[in-house]
């Protein structure tokens, strides 16, 4: 079978960033392949079509240019945000403002997105929203392991939140898929970026439970 829309590609591979030998960014080996679900927009467009017509067995190695990966670098993306957009029960979140920092937050629709602290001023953050890889080519090589038909399991895995969204939240961790209209209600703190329950799924922290 070959790699095409509806089917899910296990793929042992290497991504680096730039260049053959920059930055490593992803790594699967054939014991433990990554699956990957094509014709869902789930993976980089180019990735799909650098791998569209290969099946399982076959070796590849090809280059994304930025604008088959993430884009190309966008200065309007850099927001100058105030710091009382950080402020939880009155306190300012310090703890988040960190360089480098990546806060989950919300749009003025209330989308979900992530912004990189760039700066820490007096009274502003400077938040850069382009995605990390945004204006950085790719470079894959690898192998793919087994090629099949994606099923309703895969677009709906089970014990995930109920919703039908196949996020696989549960009352402890918060689901970020967009549009499928549920919330998740918590009693406790996050255990990871410490926000309280009733802050929880609102876009603030630091590990993903916006």
């Amino acid at each position: 079978m070959k790699i095409d829309n509806n089917t899910v590609v296990a793929l042992a591979y290497k991504m680096h960033e730039n260049a053959p030998d920059g930055i490593l960014i992803e790594f699967a080996d054939e014991l433990s392949p990554r699956s990957l679900i094509f014709g869902f927009d789930r993976t980089i467009p180019g990735f799909e079509k650098k791998l569209n017509g290969l099946q399982a067995g076959e070796n590849f190695d090809f280059k994304l240019e930025a604008s088959e990966a993430f884009g190309d670098y966008q200065k309007e993306k850099i927001v100058h945000v105030p710091k009382s957009a950080f402020m939880v029960d009155g306190k300012l979140r310090d703890d988040l403002l960190v360089l480098n920092n990546e806060i989950n937050m919300m749009d003025n629709n209330g989308n979900p997105l992530t912004g990189i602290v760039r700066e820490v001023n007096e009274e502003e953050v400077v938040m850069d929203f382009n995605h990390a890889l945004a204006g950085k080519s790719l470079f894959v090589t690898g192998k793919v392991i087994s090629v099949r038909p994606v099923t309703q399991e895969d677009l709906n895995p089970s014990g995930g939140c109920g919703s039908g969204c196949g996020c696989s939240s549960s009352a402890d961790d918060a689901c970020s898929t967009e549009g499928h209209g549920h919330q998740h209600e918590y009693d406790e703190d996050c255990p990871t970026c410490g926000n309280p329950a009733d802050q929880r799924g609102q876009g603030i922290g630091n590990c993903g439970c916006g």
